[in-house]
């Protein structure tokens, strides 16, 4: 992934981080993609949502939570992000529902089992291995949403080739960089009890 989009993310999210009207324009952005993933997905406030990469202003998260009711943990490999994420989730008094904590997604240590839905941002990298790693840990029954690039920005974003994705269900966003959201759901072994 071409680094320029991620220290521009960067910016962007500080800037919302300290100006409520960024925020508020950043909320923008995302509230539609968020809505469609959340029907995609059929999140309901039972849910228990793992979103991996939630950068300094955890958009999505604290979306997902406001829209469902849901209960979120965000992970994020970048040690920066961490203390002004949770400054923002504590600023909208959402804290019980919406923990925010340094980690890497492709780290083979994650429990899985609490958690129904797992969320992968367009910026995760190395994408691959973490949807790997995701796929291999996550819970049969469990869902996958992962964001992938318009087809024009494509070759910003850290590529994925993965052939898991390329019959799941998807919606399109009319967003500037994020052209879908695909949904994979791991199968339940057969014999297996519910």
């Amino acid at each position: 992934m071409s680094e320029w989009i991620t220290n521009l993310t960067y910016k962007i999210e500080k800037e919302a981080a300290k100006t409520g009207l960024v925020y508020k324009f950043a909320c923008e952005y995302y509230r539609d993609i968020i809505q469609k993933e959340i029907v995609l997905a059929n999140i309901t406030e039972k849910d228990h949502i793992l979103c991996i990469g939630g950068g300094i202003c955890p958009f999505s998260a604290i979306l997902f939570h406001q829209s469902t009711g849901a209960k979120v943990t965000v992970i994020d490999n970048n040690e920066n992000c961490i203390p002004k994420a949770r400054q923002a989730i504590e600023s909208l008094e959402i804290g019980e529902y919406v923990q925010v904590f340094h980690q890497d997604g492709n780290n083979k240590e994650i429990s899985f089992a609490n958690y129904s839905i797992v969320h992968l941002a367009l910026q995760v990298n190395p994408i691959e291995k973490v949807l790997c790693t995701v796929c291999q840990q996550m819970m049969p029954g469990s869902k996958l949403l992962v964001r992938r690039p318009k087809k024009t920005l494509d070759y910003i974003y850290d590529q994925l080739s993965n052939d898991l994705l390329a019959n799941c269900p998807y919606v399109a966003h009319k967003s500037r960089n994020i052209g879908a959201t695909v949904l994979y759901t791991k199968p339940v072994e057969i014999g297996a009890i519910a």
